[in-house]
């Protein structure tokens, strides 16, 4: 009776057992598979999203443009894109050729602050022919799909009115001028408009005459900024307001009028992008009570890059963008500058 009783219990236990087995056999399957296609979808996710971006910019010289591309490195790190960039050292036959590179190994992208915009506008349209796709960043070229910049204008604009009214504190009597532009180009001419424009609408004891009315004195990096202060210097030696399209110029004219002995307390230098040598320059003068680096437009150069690769992002899902996206200049002044410093 026992060995019967054991018996039965022992089929019974087997039985069970063997189902038991089977059911955990049938959930790992399941679950083996569903992590399985988990991780295949995931795969297929990743390689349908990784896109390949390149950045070709004027120069890394530069360190507005530097900032550009910490941008774009840093948001495509974000998206998990790959990220190239390009330093054609204001070389427009090295950008060409970088741009036909990208082409040929078919990039998703392509980001270019160009050296010569009219220059680039056949193979940027041959990029666009090939389904990738372009913008300018801070430079407007044709047959791109979109172009992302502070608007020239009004980044001159708010540069000169700066100017003009510290002028209009602290100066009085004719007042002689200069704008320093990048490249000889129109979106240029037309930064420099406003700054002349913004300036003369606000100085008002007296007249201000700019040695520069139609065309650009043109310059990127300091040593260039300051070759050119060197020659204005020797035949303007009463130049007063010293503007520029960017801060690396201005750097370099401001240490030139330094280095000649010029009455600083009598003289207005400002640039654009914010560049961290300016803001800092303008930070330690202002705490020394000293110096006449005035003002700079903040552009928000990180900022500018990481929305070029946004842009890019919704270009991909099949936006359009027909006019300008434009980012805020905002003046940086004495008043304000210890707020870059909090």
């Amino acid at each position: 009776m026992r060995k019967k009783l054991f018996s039965a219990c022992f089929c019974i236990m087997t039985m069970v057992i063997v189902m038991l087995m089977s059911g955990c056999s049938n959930n790992t399957d399941k679950g083996t598979a569903g992590e399985t296609n988990a991780v295949s979808d995931t795969a297929e996710k990743d390689v349908s999203e990784t896109r390949k971006i390149a950045y070709t910019t004027m120069t890394l010289e530069s360190p507005y443009f530097v900032e550009v591309a910490e941008g774009i490195k840093s948001k495509c790190e974000e998206l998990g894109w790959d990220c190239t960039i390009q330093d054609p050292k204001m070389d427009v036959a090295s950008q060409v050729a970088a741009i036909e590179t990208y082409i040929d190994q078919k990039y998703d992208a392509i980001i270019i602050s160009a050296v010569d915009s009219e220059a680039l506008a056949n193979i940027v349209q041959n990029a666009a022919d090939a389904g990738i796709k372009v913008i300018g960043s801070s430079t407007d070229i044709k047959n791109t799909h979109a172009f992302v910049s502070a608007g020239e204008y009004e980044m001159g604009y708010a540069l000169g009115s700066a100017i003009g009214e510290w002028c209009e504190d602290n100066l009085s009597g004719d007042l002689k001028g200069v704008t320093f532009g990048t490249i000889n180009d129109q979106n240029v001419m037309v930064r420099e408009k406003g700054m002349r424009e913004g300036f003369s609408e606000v100085y008002t004891k007296g007249e201000v005459s700019f040695i520069n009315e139609v065309g650009t004195i043109g310059g990127v990096t300091a040593e260039e900024g300051m070759a050119n202060m060197e020659g204005i210097m020797q035949s303007n030696p009463d130049i007063n307001v010293i503007m520029g399209s960017n801060d690396d110029t201005i750097l370099g004219a401001y240490e030139a009028a330094k280095s000649a002995g010029m009455d600083l307390d009598k003289m207005a230098f400002g640039g654009v992008n914010a560049v961290s040598q300016a803001l800092e320059l303008m930070k330690e003068e202002k705490d020394e009570g000293k110096g006449a680096y005035r003002v700079t437009i903040d552009i928000t150069p990180r900022l500018h890059g990481e929305t070029d690769v946004e842009i890019i992002s919704q270009l991909f899902d099949g936006k359009e963008f027909t006019e300008q996206v434009i980012i805020e200049a905002k003046p940086v002044t004495v008043e304000n500058i210890d707020e870059y410093f909090q």
